[in-house]
This record gives structure tokens, sequence and C-alpha cells, in this order.
């Protein structure tokens, strides 16, 4: 990632018990860090702050929007999980529709899904 001196990002705190997120502003790039105006200093690739070896205060996004879609993410991954673990097996479900989404997810390699629901146009 490349983050020069003077560039703003969306400052997120790891712990958010009464704070919000704020923008800060890069002081210094090095080779690895980043040192912001706040007083952290984060990894240019992961943009973690770093504080040894503890956990993280924090991280930045690029922009504030990119934060709310990052939390976004997570928050329908977690909706998901959540389905997926008490939900029930819909009846129209089939095992190619769950290979499918597993593919789709990422979660396989495996090409060779059941033909049964891979083409849907005109159902």
């Amino acid at each position: 990632m490349k983050l020069s001196e003077g560039q703003k990002l969306w400052w997120v705190p790891q712990h958010r018990l009464g704070m919000k997120g704020r923008e800060v502003t890069v002081l210094k790039v090095g080779r690895k860090w980043a040192e912001l105006d706040n007083g952290e200093r984060i990894d240019l690739e992961t943009l973690i702050s770093d504080v040894g070896r503890y956990a993280p205060n924090g991280r930045c996004y690029l922009s504030q929007e990119a934060y709310k879609q990052a939390e976004a993410l997570v928050q329908a991954w977690i909706k998901l999980k959540r389905d997926l673990q008490y939900g029930r097996i819909p009846e129209d479900v089939t095992i190619g529709d769950i290979e499918l989404a597993r593919l789709l997810l990422g979660m396989t390699s495996n090409a060779k899904l059941p033909k049964e629901r891979l083409n849907t146009e005109g159902e």
C-alpha cells in the first residue's frame, strides 16, 4: 500500500467503548511503518497499529467510506453465519446449491458442481 505524508486516513480504535473513529494524518512514511498524528504507527501493508507484543490499539482505513464498507461486510458475514448455524435447510435447497455457495464464497476449489441448479436462467 502506498501512503504519503499528509495523507488523511480514517482511524478506528480496537476497543470502541465510547470511542469513535476519526480522521488522522500521516506524518511520516518509512519502509514498514507510517507514523500518524495521533501518536500511533501503522503497518504499511495492513494499516494495523503496532504496539509491540500486545493487541493493536486500532487500525486505519483509506477513508471513512472504506471503513463503513468493511464493517458492512463483517456484519453481513456474521448474519450469514448465524443464519446457517441456527436456521433450517430450506426445502428446495440442493447439494448443488450448497456447493455453489461454497465455491462463490471461496471455500472450495471444486469445479465439479452438480449441474442440477447451475443453469437457473428461465426458471
